[in-house]
């Protein structure tokens, strides 16, 4: 092997090395609150609302980070005619992996919430509203997502007001997006992506412009749900691929394996 091509190896392999320590070098932490309101109406039914349940608490307990650079704090709302909180499922740091289990756990839990009932959502973002500004983790980021599978329950229950004194552009705003879940054919998508979404309008096709936007997934029933909200944790925590990366990667690999061609040649 030549002077040179002995140069250019150490050059390259100390150029991996430095990228390597780039990489596993972290960014200071950050807190990021991710705030989850369920719906447990009575069109929900007690079999759903437990796939639901299930499905979150599943979600939470796989795909939570809990070695990365930032720190998570989980809060559940769920709501009918009116909002509640459960213990152990409001303002949760998911600092290690049992804190993470056992916000799985009591998340699963929720099944015994179940009563039907109306859909509130004023009730439902006030609680939320309450409580995420209640928590004293210092969060540089807010999250909201919401999960819903009928319109307003009276009409002038809708949410809007509380949405209102929850986001960046009202005064006292906080909240950064506001996702959302359509289950089923009962919610009006085209509201919900006007109206509830911030920032709005929501978008609606993947891959999502988070958190530019909020976005929504519309899902058949509770069972699709379970996939939607892990996509969706993916995507706020950070663990889906951008495209422009897939395609740089790609990109690399394709001129990776023309210098190994041109080397063979040679």
């Amino acid at each position: 092997m030549s002077r040179l091509s002995g140069f250019a190896r150490s050059a390259l392999v100390a150029g991996v090395v430095g990228m390597s320590v780039l990489a596993s070098t972290p960014s200071s932490a950050a807190t990021i609150q991710l705030g989850f309101i369920l719906d447990r109406s009575g069109s929900i039914g007690s079999s759903n609302w437990n796939t639901i349940v299930n499905g979150l608490s599943s979600a939470i307990n796989t795909l939570i980070p809990v070695s990365g650079p930032d720190v998570y704090e989980i809060s559940v709302v769920t709501f009918a005619g009116s909002a509640s909180t459960t213990a152990g499922t409001s303002k949760i740091l998911v600092s290690d992996a049992s804190t993470r289990s056992a916000l799985a756990s009591a998340i699963s839990g929720l099944s015994s919430v179940y009563a039907g009932g109306t859909t509130n959502y004023s009730a439902a973002f006030s609680l939320m509203d309450t409580t995420l500004r209640a928590s004293t983790a210092g969060a540089s980021k807010t999250y909201v997502n919401f999960a819903t599978d009928g319109e307003p329950n009276p009409t002038n229950a809708n949410g809007l007001t509380e949405r209102a004194s929850m986001i960046r552009s009202a005064v006292g705003g906080y909240v950064d997006n506001i996702s959302i879940e359509g289950i089923g054919a009962g919610v009006d998508a085209a509201w919900l992506k006007n109206n509830i979404c911030y920032p709005a309008p929501c978008d609606d096709t993947n891959p999502y412009d988070f958190p530019s936007k909020g976005f929504y997934i519309g899902v058949a029933n509770a069972q699709a749900y379970v996939d939607a909200i892990a996509h969706k944790i993916r995507v706020v925590t950070g663990q889906v691929p951008e495209p422009a990366s897939l395609a740089l990667v790609g990109m690399a690999l394709l001129g990776i394996g023309a210098a190994r061609r041109g080397k063979a040649k040679a």
